[in-house]
């Protein structure tokens, strides 16, 4: 089995899962469980791997050590696709240390039978000191879960932070310049668009406490995807900016149709958005059945656009369900939490009393989304002129979106 040194007694000992494709709610082309072997004068397992790959990671570290060998174990999340091999580990090894947050004693006793286990709860800022190798762990809760932490290593200035950070994808590249940067970036857009967005201010809080430790970081090494090396301070950077919602002059235009009717006011929408200047990105959801439309691709979209466009016909009184699923969807994830907020309004068709935009528009108010306008709302299909009123609603929001 293939293992990738990242410093001299730093392994990454991981397992691939090339068949995944839906997890947390969006699609991904497989992932990684990324699992770390730190050796000094003692040896540290940082992480493991989902239940049933554990024998993926156990092979990889049996290639560098004899497994029973490892000294302790630093479990920086519960989430059980980086702890799901802790069961077989702690069998393994009887009373191993395993260094995790209060939060997450508690939480692995809610995921597993843990009588036996030895934890040792860290405190912010202590070490541990492997000889020659010292590991410092950071609390960082609701990163994304409370038990949450990271963990540095001093003298190779490697930050192993779990999920922050990472992308998911399936590779047999390890490292983010043998994947190539610009795909790394777009799986870890990807990644934060869908899971790390309502976390925001904590993200900024935490990369301020990284920042006063004044510690190099020549590389992260996350729990999912390639591992930066090239891009360290880059990936860094990009959380920032993504946090404070750094965004280009785009609009995402998001809407289901069930005549055609509201994609003739989506299309006019876009080509007012073109014509005030700004890059304008169409998605018509249909259940995620065409490429990039399904909610996890749209909302990444929504991420670096500084404005959002929701369309829906109303059936029974409501949203198509499409959009109202993508809506709850768009609430949970609380785009409004990043420092700049993104402006919006809604679009569509009715054939009876209508009613569908309001409920898109008090979503999209819950999700923190600034209304720029009033919902444009046509009775069956729109008329010459409710298609010219649609164009200059996109002209005026691609309009502010440039004076933004």
């Amino acid at each position: 089995m293939k293992v990738t040194e990242l410093a001299k007694g730093v392994y990454w000992v991981g397992a691939i899962d090339w068949n995944l494709r839906d997890y947390h709610g969006y699609t991904l082309p497989g992932t990684t469980y990324n699992a770390y072997l730190v050796i000094g004068e003692k040896v540290a397992l940082i992480d493991t791997t989902y239940p049933g790959f554990e024998g993926q990671m156990l092979d990889h570290v049996a290639s560098i050590i004899d497994p029973v060998k490892i000294d302790y174990v630093i479990a920086n999340h519960v989430e059980m696709d980086h702890s799901g091999g802790l069961p077989k580990i702690a069998k393994m090894l009887p009373g191993v240390p395993i260094y995790c947050t209060q939060a997450g004693v508690e939480g692995f006793n809610r995921h597993y039978d843990t009588e036996g286990w030895n934890f040792h709860v860290i405190k912010n800022g202590e070490t541990l000191d492997l000889g020659g190798k010292t590991l410092v762990f950071l609390e960082a809760p609701m990163l994304h879960w409370p038990d949450s932490m990271f963990t540095y290593l001093a003298e190779d200035e490697i930050l192993f932070p779990n999920d922050a950070f990472g992308q998911h994808i399936a590779s047999s590249e390890r490292f983010d310049d043998e994947l190539g940067t610009d795909e790394a970036m777009e799986h870890a857009q990807k990644f934060f668009a869908n899971l790390i967005i309502p976390l925001a201010p904590k993200v900024l809080k935490k990369l301020g406490e990284v920042t006063d430790l004044k510690v190099g970081i020549r590389m992260v090494a996350p729990s999912h995807g390639v591992i930066w090396r090239e891009n360290a301070m880059g990936i860094i950077t990009a959380y920032a900016n993504w946090s404070n919602g750094v965004s280009k002059d785009k609009v995402t235009i998001v809407y289901d149709t069930m005549h055609g009717s509201t994609t003739r006011m989506a299309t006019a929408i876009a080509e007012g958005v073109i014509e005030g200047g700004c890059e304008a990105k169409v998605c018509m959801l249909k259940d995620g059945r065409y490429e990039g439309t399904h909610r996890s691709d749209v909302v990444k979209g929504i991420l670096d656009s500084k404005a959002v466009i929701v369309g829906t016909p109303t059936l029974q009184d409501e949203p198509l369900p499409t959009v109202a699923g993508f809506m709850s969807y768009l609430r949970g994830l609380r785009p409004g939490r990043l420092t700049q907020k993104k402006k919006g309004f809604t679009f569509g068709s009715h054939g009876g009393s209508g009613g569908a935009m309001r409920i898109v528009e008090d979503d999209m108010k819950k999700a923190g989304i600034e209304i720029f306008r009033e919902p444009i709302e046509v009775y069956y299909r729109p008329d010459k002129d409710e298609i010219e009123l649609c164009r200059r609603a996109g002209k005026e929001i691609a309009e502010a979106v440039r004076n933004s």
